[in-house]
């Protein structure tokens, strides 16, 4: 590998042109691995054919396996065997490959026992008084690349969910208003950028209101540029103007602005649009591998060809690399090689070698967690004055989905009280008796996407209305809040949603209802109190 990183200038006309269509390509890498393909993947670094790659956990992880469940292995160990695989490539490198992980809420995403970090619809939550904290989220993560060897986390989420059944972002969203998911997109961008991190806003031009996963399938969005302006265009802009180095376009056919129906990530008319609003850094691809292309073709070399020709520059996920690499020779100019190549390199160049100053967290991952768990709690209504009135004259606690055993730790610290469980939430009312008028319900549903009621039976609607008939309910929702948009909110006294069921979540859920503190969060979504 190279000493010192040279500017683009000096090497322009030394490296042959194969090798700079080479530096395009960022194939998958696996965490757990076999040695034979490893060694694989090795042997096309070593000849020049690979510019960076992106890790996932393995290749039955969701990410990568479309055909159906298979078994995930578990290696507690991940995170430095990740950290030996990134040194191990980087030495088969001649020139530095740029190291990209998928780390939305953290390397737990990808990775056992590494930092997690709350979802962003959970960031979501933060009110004006409390954003900057999605700044020093980014530092945290920046921090934690770097300690492994990652320089790109495939980050933020600047689609706006605006589709409730939206199967694919969702909680990956920070919301379903566009200027907020653009202002907070940009603060954990700034974040990660002084860090020392290169961050991507995707899935341009919006994957917010589709109801198809793309992994699955191809989504189609009917709408106009007029339409997209208004919305899915908006945290781009936002981010474009606060200059992320890098745009990830979306798997998803826009009819309106391209009708050969191709999905932005191979359409040039798409591409141009994100040209034309004055983004001039590095687009890269949604992951190559995804069944939304299948239909458009079989061939792994064609896709990446019609990915280039597009206007992409970096190739995520990509196959059958040699066989691409002689077809692009074939069917592009040198000159639209080299300006795709140009913008990679220009990128190393930011990160080969480090001169620039990054700055550094000066909050643990753990100290993190605690305050953004506090400041992403929403209490909706007139939830602090119920509880105080649950507080004084008692209750009985329903655990409906998953048992939230951390929040009833906390509580059984300063009550006495009944807990009963009820994981389906059919026959809601069983056990409660006549006497117990003030019921605390936490929600934990199995899944935090919306497919089957979020993997609780939909009785569960007509059960709450007829407790809430007879009861004074307060709900606790350890959960995906789209929840919200179907349950009957009128018969609920008062309502908190921690977003998800993580432990500090649950803790710090518990100190609300002791009434430490005052719920500060804004819920990033619209409900309609009136179901």
């Amino acid at each position: 590998m190279m000493s010192e990183f040279p500017a683009y200038e000096s090497v322009k006309s030394q490296l042959h042109l194969r090798e700079k269509v080479g530096q395009l390509f960022m194939p998958a890498a696996f965490i757990n691995d076999t040695e034979a393909e490893i060694g694989k993947l090795e042997s096309l670094i070593e000849t020049g054919q690979v510019g960076g790659l992106c890790f996932f956990h393995s290749r039955a992880s969701a990410a990568t396996n479309f055909e159906g469940p298979k078994a995930i292995p578990y290696n507690e160990n991940s995170l430095s065997r990740l950290k030996q695989l990134i040194e191990r490539y980087q030495r088969a490198a001649r020139i530095p490959l740029l190291m990209a992980i998928d780390a939305e809420w953290g390397l737990a995403m990808r990775v056992e026992r590494a930092p997690q970090y709350p979802y962003a619809l959970t960031l979501g939550a933060l009110n004006h008084s409390w954003e900057h904290l999605l700044y020093d989220l980014g530092l945290r993560m920046a921090q934690d690349c770097h300690e492994i060897g990652i320089h790109l986390n495939l980050t933020p989420v600047a689609d706006t969910n605006t589709n409730p059944e939206n199967p694919v972002i969702g909680y990956r969203a920070f919301g379903s208003h566009p200027e907020a998911v653009g202002r907070k997109a940009s603060l954990l961008h700034q974040g990660l950028a002084d860090g020392g991190l290169l961050s991507c806003a995707k899935h341009f031009p919006g994957h917010g209101d589709t109801a198809v996963d793309s992994h699955l399938n191809l989504p189609v969005l009917h709408k106009s540029l007029s339409d997209l302006e208004q919305e899915e265009l908006l945290p781009f802009k936002a981010l474009i103007k606060a200059q992320v180095p890098l745009v990830m376009t979306g798997h998803l056919s826009l009819p309106q602005l391209d009708p050969s129906g191709l999905p932005a990530s191979l359409s040039q008319p798409i591409i141009g649009l994100l040209r034309d609003m004055e983004f001039e850094g590095t687009i890269i691809t949604d992951a190559l591998n995804m069944h939304a292309l299948k239909g458009i073709s079989s061939q792994a070399e064609s896709l990446n060809l019609q990915a280039v020709q597009a206007g992409n520059d970096i190739l995520c996920y990509a196959d059958r690399i040699p066989e691409s690499i002689s077809l692009i020779l074939k069917e592009l100019s040198e000159s639209r090689i080299e300006t795709s190549f140009k913008r990679v390199w220009d990128l190393k160049a930011r990160l080969f070698p480090t001169s620039a100053k990054s700055v550094l967290p000066n909050i643990s991952p753990n100290a993190l967690n605690q305050k953004l768990a506090q400041h992403c709690l929403c209490a909706l209504r007139d939830t602090e004055e119920v509880l105080a009135e649950f507080r004084k004259d008692g209750f009985t606690q329903v655990s409906v989905g998953q048992t939230p055993h951390e929040f009833i730790k906390k509580l059984q610290e300063a009550y006495d009280f009944e807990t009963h469980t009820c994981p389906s939430g059919v026959g809601l009312q069983k056990g409660l008796g006549t006497r117990a008028q003030n019921i605390l319900i936490t929600l934990w549903p199995p899944y935090m996407k919306p497919k089957d009621f979020f993997g609780l039976p939909s009785t569960l609607i007509a059960e709450l209305r007829a407790l809430g008939a007879q009861k004074n309910l307060v709900l606790y929702l350890f959960g995906n809040p789209y929840i919200l948009k179907k349950l009957p909110l009128n018969s609920f006294g008062g309502i908190v949603c921690a977003s998800q069921p993580q432990s500090v979540f649950q803790e710090v859920a518990g100190q609300h209802f002791s009434g430490y503190f005052k719920a500060t969060g804004e819920l990033p979504i619209d409900l309609d109190y009136d179901n």
